[in-house]
């Protein structure tokens, strides 16, 4: 399977034609986004936001950056949210809760999120960065005041990001008025010419082996902790994209993709995930069965050893991910029991539409060779 079969000249503007009756603002990525809703909405220092436990820490960045107080709120360990446990952390100083759509997967119990947040009179940012493609039809996100996405997640894009504003009495210029950094350009072509060259698979692993360990220089304050291992440095808020809009090397190619096709795509390869799997002792998925609207990232799925696993898939060039294992030190990780047992746990698969039968069992075979070898047993 090609990506060239992926290209449609038939769809009306591709995928940012699935926003065409939205209120939308394309964004060099969803990190700007964030930064721009929390303008949006008004929300600035004094103000509390409450965040879930589970999360990149990247999302977070943002939001502090604009000067909210970041407080979280505890994801099961199956990714739940319980109404209770969040509805008992809003304080007099709350403005806004931020929902995150995990892994293409929405929120069984996002209604009643919402009307939660109507009941406090707050604001609800829906992140959608990783559920594009999900919904009764794509790019749903319409729970959230304001929804922002994340494009280069799904497709072999340079970047971009979208915010949608749904809630009518929001009024304000949304727009995002700045162009991106040259070096940020210069940059993302080069990883074009890696992809072109090498596939997106083999060059995602070799630009993760290129990247510097060593902190940023953007993460003013910042305090080592040790016991909770840092994110990579370049998942804090940079000061130098504040307010910039999408490139046009990521926006020209969006309009061309056959978005049905994709969604089918990747919903058959994570279907095949969990038939192969089912016989792999050790290797459990996060979520084990696919609803008629998700349309999944990745499979995620809950292993012992998972960096070692990690690394030796990577070795065979499969780029499976420890997803979300780092921790923005920033925040408070005091109650983080669940969530820390994901971020130590869940491993990433790859289910993108460039994916077909042979490769997945591939993956399937090497993982179930790796998971033996580690000794590892079924995870609980």
């Amino acid at each position: 399977m090609t990506l060239k079969s992926f290209y449609t000249r038939d769809s009306t503007d591709g995928v940012l034609g699935l926003f065409a009756d939205r209120r939308v603002s394309y964004s060099l990525n969803t990190r700007v986004a964030i930064r721009k809703a929390c303008d949006t909405l008004q929300l600035g220092p004094g103000d509390e936001i409450l965040v879930p436990d589970y999360n990149c820490g990247s999302e977070a960045d943002p939001l502090r950056h604009a000067g909210l107080k970041v407080t979280l709120y505890p994801v099961d360990r199956q990714a739940r949210i319980h109404l209770d446990e969040l509805e008992k952390r809003i304080s007099p100083e709350t403005r806004a809760i931020y929902l995150i759509q995990y892994f293409g997967f929405q929120h069984p119990n996002g209604t009643e999120i919402r009307e939660l947040c109507d009941r406090h009179g707050l604001f609800l940012i829906e992140d959608c960065a990783l559920s594009l493609l999900s919904g009764d039809k794509p790019v749903a996100g319409r729970l959230g005041d304001i929804s922002v996405f994340c494009f280069y997640k799904f497709f072999p894009v340079m970047a971009g990001g979208a915010l949608v504003v749904n809630n009518e009495d929001i009024n304000g210029d949304t727009q995002f008025v700045r162009p991106p950094p040259a070096s940020f350009i210069m940059k993302n072509l080069l990883r074009g010419v890696f992809y072109f060259l090498l596939g997106q698979d083999n060059a995602t692993n070799l630009l993760a082996r290129l990247r510097p360990s060593n902190a940023t220089d953007h993460m003013p304050g910042k305090q080592e902790i040790v016991e909770r291992p840092d994110m990579p440095p370049h998942y804090y808020f940079d000061q130098r994209f504040l307010d910039a809009r999408i490139s046009r090397f990521a926006s020209l190619p969006l309009r061309s993709f056959n978005v049905s096709e994709i969604i089918n795509t990747r919903r058959e390869n994570y279907q095949l995930y969990l038939d192969v799997l089912s016989g792999i002792q050790g290797a459990s998925p996060l979520f084990p069965s696919l609803d008629d609207q998700d349309c999944p990232l990745s499979i995620p799925i809950l292993v012992q050893h998972r960096d070692a696993l990690a690394a030796a898939l990577a070795a065979d060039g499969i780029p499976a991910t420890s997803w979300w294992s780092g921790y923005n030190q920033h925040l408070d990780w005091v109650d983080y029991e669940d969530a820390r047992l994901l971020k130590e746990s869940v491993l990433s698969l790859p289910v993108h539409q460039n994916l077909g039968d042979t490769e997945i069992r591939h993956i399937a075979s090497q993982l179930s060779k790796h998971i033996q070898s580690l000794g590892t047993s079924d995870y609980v």
